[in-house]
Formats: C-alpha cells, sequence, structure tokens
C-alpha cells in the first residue's frame, strides 16, 4: 500500500469486514495511528523489532498500564496479520502480564 492514510483505510474496513463493534474500529484505528507515527516510516518497512520497541516506549516512557499496552498489542497485530497480510512471530510480541487483583476477606 503507498501510504498510512491507504493502509488506514483499509484497516478500518478490515474491521468493519470482520465485524467488529465501533469501539474495537475507533480504539484500533486510534492505536495504529500512534504507532505509525512513533515509527515514522512507511509501514512496508516496519517489522517485529518495531513493534517491540514500540511496546516498550509504552511501558517505560508512557507508563502504560498492561491492558492497554496489550490493546495496542491487538491492533497492531491485526494491522499485520489482516491488513497487510504479513506473518509475525507473536511469540516476540508477548502479552503483558496484569496485576491480580487482592484477595478479599
Amino acid at each position: 500500500m503507498d501510504n498510512n492514510e491507504q493502509v488506514l483505510s483499509r484497516f478500518r474496513e478490515d474491521i468493519l469486514i470482520r465485524g467488529l463493534s465501533k469501539g474495537t474500529l475507533e480504539t484500533y484505528t486510534l492505536n495504529v495511528r500512534i504507532f505509525l507515527t512513533y515509527c515514522n516510516r512507511p509501514v512496508d518497512e516496519l517489522d517485529v523489532e518495531d513493534i517491540r520497541k514500540f511496546l516498550q516506549y509504552l511501558i517505560h516512557e508512557k507508563k502504560s498500564l498492561p491492558g492497554t499496552v496489550n490493546t495496542y498489542s491487538a491492533a497492531i497485530r491485526f494491522l499485520f496479520a489482516v491488513t497487510l497480510n504479513l506473518t509475525l512471530n507473536y511469540l516476540q510480541i508477548p502479552a503483558r502480564k496484569g496485576a491480580k487483583p487482592s484477595p478479599k476477606c
């Protein structure tokens, strides 16, 4: 795909075709837009290392919660797997472990 706006347009179409919710559409689109802006390169030049660097940025610089990081990760994985039709090694993009709730007495 030629540019990131075309990629985002196709990404939105893919989400709608899958029947995902409007909330998922909005969240995933915003997350992927932020990812692409962070990387500041054409999407066809991005790879797993770019994803890992971005997720580390979210964790260490932005101090994002595990659920937020996992939502970004899911949106980016959808972008690569569905919209770009690229195979990733998902073991290289692990999910964040959340804090366990305190036991109730």
